[in-house]
This record gives C-alpha cells, sequence and structure tokens, in this order.
C-alpha cells in the first residue's frame, strides 16, 4: 500500500500518500467536517492506490496542524497554494525527523467531500488553470442544509461545533463569518458561481441514502450545469449510488468511477 507521511507546505500540513515509484500525477483531497485531521487512514486510499496517483490530504488552512485561521476563503487558498506549490516543485518538511523531500507533479486533480466539496467546485473561478475535479456527497446549496427532513442544518453543524469541542480544531468557526457564508451571503456558493466551470471537468457522486446531504441537491446542481453549458454533457457527471450513504459507500465507488472516467493509468504490477 501507500507510504504515509505527515508533510508541511509552508503553513499547511498534511499527509502525503506516495508509492515506491513516484507518479507524475497527484490527487489533492478535501475532507470534509466535523472530524480530526487525516492520519493516514483515508477511506478511500486503499482504491485510489489502484491507479498511477499520489494523494496529499491537507488540514486547511487554520484547521488541525496548519497555521492561521479557518475561513472560507483559506480553505479556497489551501487548495490554490497547494496546487502552485507542487505544480512548480516545492520541499516539504517533516519537523519530527528533521526530513524534507522535493514534490513536484505534472498533472493535479482535485477531490472534494461533503464541507471540502463546497470548495472544490469553485476552484476555477479563483484558479482557470484547475480543470479535473470531482465532489462527492458535496455540500453545493449551504443555505438549504436542513430543508429536507432528516438533513443535517446548519444549526447542527455549528452547535456540533460548538459543544463537541471543534471549533478548538476548526479555529474560527464560531465567527459571524461562518454564520454569513452557510447562508449563502459571501458570493462563494458553488451553486452561484456555475459559470467558472466552464472549462472544467466535473465528476459528482452522491449517495442516496446520505441523510446528512440529501442527494437532490446535486441532482439540482447538474441540471442547471448542464442548462447552462448544454455543450458539456460529455464534460459533466452526476452519478447517484442507490445504496450509499455519507460515506465510504458512496465515495469508494465514486473515487473508482471518477478516476476510469477521467482514464487514469491502474497499476500493472504489484510494488
Amino acid at each position: 500500500m501507500y507510504k504515509v507521511k505527515f508533510q508541511k507546505i509552508g503553513k499547511i500540513a498534511g499527509m502525503h500518500y506516495t508509492k515506491k515509484k513516484k507518479p507524475d500525477t497527484l490527487i489533492i483531497y478535501g475532507i470534509g467536517a466535523p472530524i480530526p485531521p487525516d492520519n493516514g487512514t483515508l477511506p478511500d486510499a486503499k482504491i485510489i492506490y489502484q491507479f498511477e496517483v499520489d494523494i496529499f490530504v491537507p488540514d486547511y488552512i487554520g484547521f488541525g496542524r496548519s497555521d492561521g485561521r479557518f475561513t472560507p476563503k483559506n480553505c479556497i487558498q489551501t487548495f490554490i497554494i497547494l496546487f502552485h506549490a507542487f505544480s512548480k516543485g516545492y520541499w516539504a518538511k517533516n519537523a519530527y525527523d528533521n526530513s524534507k523531500v522535493f514534490l513536484q507533479y505534472k498533472r493535479i486533480i482535485f477531490i472534494g467531500r461533503s464541507l471540502g466539496a463546497t470548495y472544490v467546485p469553485l476552484l476555477p473561478r479563483f484558479c482557470p488553470e484547475i480543470k479535473e475535479i470531482a465532489i462527492f456527497c458535496p455540500v453545493v446549496d449551504s443555505k438549504s442544509c436542513g430543508s429536507v427532513q432528516g438533513e443535517e442544518s446548519n444549526e447542527d453543524f455549528l452547535r456540533s461545533m460548538k459543544q463537541d469541542g471543534y471549533y478548538h480544531l476548526y479555529r474560527g468557526i464560531l465567527t459571524k463569518e461562518w454564520e454569513n457564508h452557510l447562508e449563502n451571503k459571501d458570493d462563494l456558493s458553488p451553486m452561484e458561481n456555475i459559470s467558472f466551470l466552464k472549462d472544467a471537468k466535473l465528476f459528482i457522486g452522491h449517495g442516496k441514502k446520505d441523510v446528512c446531504v440529501n442527494f437532490t441537491k446535486s441532482e439540482v446542481y447538474y441540471q442547471k450545469i448542464i442548462q447552462m453549458f448544454p455543450q458539456k454533457k460529455h464534460e459533466v457527471v452526476l452519478k447517484i449510488y442507490p445504496k450509499g450513504d455519507h460515506g465510504p459507500t458512496t465515495t469508494n465507488k465514486a473515487v473508482f468511477d471518477f478516476l476510469m472516467w477521467l482514464k487514469l493509468k491502474k497499476i500493472t504490477m504489484v510494488e
């Protein structure tokens, strides 16, 4: 399996999953919330391993082991900073064993899950060079969260952040800025930024049994994209998984389908 090591890219911390023979393609994977930072146990890694690709799972700026303040804009900046760093090449560091490694990739693909899937489809707006993206169980319209019976509401999300102590990990989550963001008052809702997807390839995967974010939100998002760009039907995919929930029962299948759709090379031998 992957060799996994904690690395720092400037102020951004994360787990780097790599093979013995480093490929030229990297997936930057944005996780959901509220959960602890990834520590080398990404549920989809065993599926991604079948392909010739490395993975980097960041702690968003202001979250976990990364420096700074956790804001919606800094979630976006996390991805963009990493894109430029890994494209140009960067000496990643690990202070524990005083090691460093030069990391550079020719092709960088983005995946966002749940909360992370709020920011991945915004990336082409801020960095048009980013063109290959996937979102799983996405929060594409946070203002509508809780509108379907049983679905998690913004109040549920913020209550857990406060009462379960997650605000220590997400430094800044209990501010008015986040309240405004969750009500779509800051122009950072994927549903309101569809026009920036003109040149992007997008895969949307959602489980029909997802009780956290209802799958119909993804259907509405997909239809709006196709209405705006009818010529993009071959570059935008929506796949609903009948038995999928808000976790690996959806993402394991979705990540495989996404990488096959991109025609990524599968490994030809056991490493």
